[in-house]
């Protein structure tokens, strides 16, 4: 099936992307999963030729490799992950009417999409499943083989191979747009804690509570702190009390200090306009004294309005 449909290997497509202004780079047809490291830096900087040539020579043979694409700070890819069709044709129409009719749109497990958007370079990206937006980081499969589609991943009205990136024929979006995108789209489709995964014996796993994904990510990393920032950076609207609370809780029973915990806080919650800087610091000093062993005589620290902490 693949000899039958030569773009879907990084080696057909990766020098006509490139000079299209994408960053393309090998993923594994088997497992859709980057297959170079380092690939991030593409989110930075586009390939050198010489180099990309090189990769090209180096990722062989070409059937085993798909074309993934690095989402520089210029693009927004929005993935959404929605299989329900009533809701993915509502996700659909409602992206049209406040983001704009984009001709680059990938399917691979039908109705599941990628839409393809320009930007000032100031989005952010964000988990928010079953949508996940991609700007200045993160990577999609543009060309490949779907397994359990059958066929290729398509692009129905063009794509990254016939529009460069910087075509003014794409809508340009900005923040305020994706936030109104996905504020409507929630009151409609349920939101995903985190996406469903399988587990190692093929079984499909279950939604994991906030508590569960901090200590599954702890157990993962063998760091609680890292952990913690990474349930922090994927809290969305709606999720910001039971976050706080689940890493506020977490951090009490493993004898983190207060300390880290503001400092976690302020750098994940502290600017994120769907929040209130100063709702986020009360919640956040209640919850603290509410799990405190024994009272102390120390005053509790509040964030001022610019986002900084007082004694």
């Amino acid at each position: 099936m693949i000899a039958d449909a030569p773009l879907i290997t990084f080696a057909a497509v990766a020098q006509p992307l490139a000079v299209n202004g994408w960053r393309p780079f090998p993923g594994l047809q088997t497992s859709k999963t980057p297959a170079m490291k380092g690939w991030d830096g593409l989110n930075i900087a586009e390939w050198d030729n010489a180099d990309l040539v090189a990769t090209i020579s180096e990722y062989q043979p070409p059937d085993l490799y798909c074309c993934c694409i690095a989402v520089q700070a210029e693009i927004v890819a929005i993935d959404a992950d929605i299989i329900d069709p009533a809701h993915a044709a509502f996700a659909d129409e409602l992206a049209g009417y406040i983001l704009g009719n984009t001709p680059l749109v990938r399917i691979g497990l039908a109705p599941k999409q990628i839409r393809v958007y320009r930007t000032d370079g100031v989005v952010k990206s964000r988990k928010l499943h079953p949508i996940e937006i991609f700007s200045g980081s993160g990577q999609f499969i543009a060309f490949g083989w779907h397994e359990k589609a059958g066929r290729p991943y398509i692009w129905p009205q063009a794509s990254p191979l016939t529009i460069s990136a910087d075509s003014h024929a794409i809508p340009a979006v900005k923040q305020a747009q994706i936030e109104r995108f996905t504020s409507e789209l929630f009151k409609i489709v349920p939101r995903r804690l985190i996406p469903t995964r399988q587990s190692r014996s093929g079984n499909t796993g279950v939604p994991q509570t906030i508590g569960e994904r901090l200590r599954m990510l702890t157990a993962l990393h063998g760091n609680w702190r890292r952990a913690a920032a990474i349930v922090l950076s994927e809290a969305g609207e709606g999720f910001y009390n039971e976050t706080l609370w689940a890493v506020v809780t977490s951090a009490t029973g493993r004898g983190i200090s207060e300390d880290l915990i503001w400092k976690l806080v302020e750098k994940h919650f502290n600017g994120d306009p769907k929040v209130s800087d100063t709702k986020v610091a009360s919640d956040l000093a209640s919850m603290i004294e509410r799990t405190r062993p024994a009272p102390r005589s120390s005053p509790i620290m509040t964030f001022t309005p610019t986002g900084g902490r007082r004694g």
